[in-house]
């Protein structure tokens, strides 16, 4: 047993060690120009412009000393994006924060795609993507579970959308997108797209994929009455639990990196 933990918190070493670059640029809002932070495209339907405010959030952030807060009218669902480079058949890592400061819970979500050579997505190319991944739009348009779904958590507390997918093979730019909808002020902070090419995050079966939200540990594609058992970076066990198809709430697990682990799939996660 003793080995088993060591041997996760090496690869776990190795993860940190050799973090990847933030293709993101500007991912913390950091620098603004013209009242709008550089690097993105806000809103991303021109069409849109009449319907969003943005401010230079300098008070609530996750990350550095800025932020970007956006108020939305009750005309459109204005998003903003940024077109990042990719590689076909890479795995990446997309994630943001997201604080909604008011609305009625159906407020933000991430509505991220995809350009090949023929220009952004449209619906044949996204049937093609699901045809050989069928999780791919959920992932990257809705909650991660549905692309009907908004991102949910209370009023003013700091959430983090992240998930792994595999770039299509025909993709050669990632759409970065989120979406803030009618009638809601929100803030996004410490966005990061980030090339996944080893550690745990390949570590068996590449369909098990657990991801933190709202507090609550999240999982598609594992088997309810599965064993789930979370450890921090010095190898203690924090929780043990069997999966019965539901997220597990981590009430009591300090905020932090763990390792997940259930059978054969070990994952890094977040908190």
């Amino acid at each position: 047993m003793k080995k088993s933990i060591l041997l996760i918190i090496a690869i776990l070493c190795v993860v940190l060690v050799n973090a990847q670059t933030n293709l993101v640029v500007n991912p913390s809002f950091e620098d603004w120009v013209d009242n709008k932070p550089t690097g993105w495209i806000i809103p991303a339907n021109a069409s849109h412009a009449s319907a969003i405010t943005v401010f230079q959030e300098t008070t609530i952030t996750s990350e550095g000393s800025n932020a970007l807060k956006v108020t939305i009218d009750d005309s459109q669902n204005p998003g903003f994006q940024q077109v990042i480079p990719i590689t076909a058949k890479k795995t990446y890592n997309v994630s943001i924060d997201y604080y909604v400061v008011s609305g009625d819970g159906t407020d933000v979500r991430i509505w991220s795609s995809f350009k090949n050579a023929t220009g952004f997505y449209n619906t044949a190319a996204w049937t093609a993507a699901t045809a050989k991944d069928p999780d791919i739009q959920k992932k990257l348009q809705g909650d991660g579970t549905n692309t009907n779904n908004y991102f949910k958590i209370d009023n003013g507390t700091w959430g983090t959308y992240s998930v792994d997918f595999v770039a299509p093979e025909d993709a050669t730019d990632f759409v970065f997108e989120v979406r803030t909808y009618k009638n809601s002020t929100a803030i996004w902070d410490n966005a990061s797209l980030k090339e996944v090419t080893s550690g745990l995050n390949n570590v068996g079966d590449s369909k098990v994929d657990f991801y933190v939200e709202s507090g609550k540990l999240k999982v598609n594609h594992l088997p309810t009455g599965s064993k789930i058992e979370l450890f921090n970076v010095v190898g203690s066990r924090a929780l043990t639990t069997e999966y019965n198809g539901v997220s597990v709430p981590l009430n009591n697990i300090n905020k932090g990196i763990y390792i997940v682990r259930s059978g054969k799939i070990t994952q890094k996660i977040i908190y």
